[in-house]
């Protein structure tokens, strides 16, 4: 599980230092157990106000080196708030994990930062039935990394709900549909057929009793 853990962080810290020029926001890559968050720093400290509990705080400078910190944790309704202390004035990434479940994400928002959020990989966002995401990103891509959504500017946005879904999920629902279709057709097409047979022979008994009389 550590060295899990380790390769996530250093998968997060490469795949947002090759975009450190491109988006200077919060990147939170979500995976099926657990979301590692890589934040911008260019301070001497830092205050984390979180709904979820941290994991494995760790800070790196632009080269990927690692930077020792003094920290005090506090619980204060219903908020996880982390007080972070560098040695020195610090530019590079904080990177931390918190845990997820299900395929729906709620990130509360408390600054007007660019956030970016980036999917599982095999997993898509967009369909009103399946999952959308709300508010709607200001950008939406597709690539190697995965579904990636993109909000420039949250100042107006309390928080940001995404429900997800695989990849092939509105195929999967497209062919349960079909399949449904088929068999309300086939026992619609039973029902007319008993109804007729049940005429038909409703219709000889009748004829029968007539020729008796």
């Amino acid at each position: 599980m550590i060295l899990i853990t380790l390769a996530l962080i250093a998968l997060a810290f490469i795949s947002s230092a090759r975009s450190y020029d491109e988006f200077n926001g919060t990147v939170y890559s979500l995976g099926l157990k657990e979301v590692v968050v890589v934040q911008p720093v260019n301070a001497s400290k830092l205050n984390l106000t979180l709904s979820q509990k941290a994991e494995n705080i760790t800070l790196l400078d632009l080269c990927g080196a690692r930077v020792g910190f003094n920290s005090s944790y506090l619980f204060w309704r219903g908020d996880h708030i982390y007080s972070l202390n560098f040695d020195r004035n610090v530019t590079g990434k904080l990177i931390y994990i918190m845990p997820q479940q299900g395929q729906q994400f709620v990130l509360p928002l408390r600054d007007g930062e660019p956030v970016r959020i980036i999917l599982p990989p095999g997993y898509t966002t967009g369909n009103r039935i399946l999952g959308i995401a709300n508010p709607a990103p200001d950008d939406f891509q597709t690539g190697d990394l995965g579904s990636v959504l993109t909000w420039y500017n949250t100042s107006q946005i309390s928080y940001i709900e995404v429900n997800y879904y695989k990849n092939n999920a509105l195929q999967a629902l497209t062919k349960i549909f079909a399949i449904m279709a088929l068999a309300a057709i086939v026992l619609l097409a039973e029902y007319y057929y008993s109804i007729r047979k049940l005429r038909s022979i409703r219709k000889d008994v009748e004829e029968n009793a007539r020729h008796k009389i």
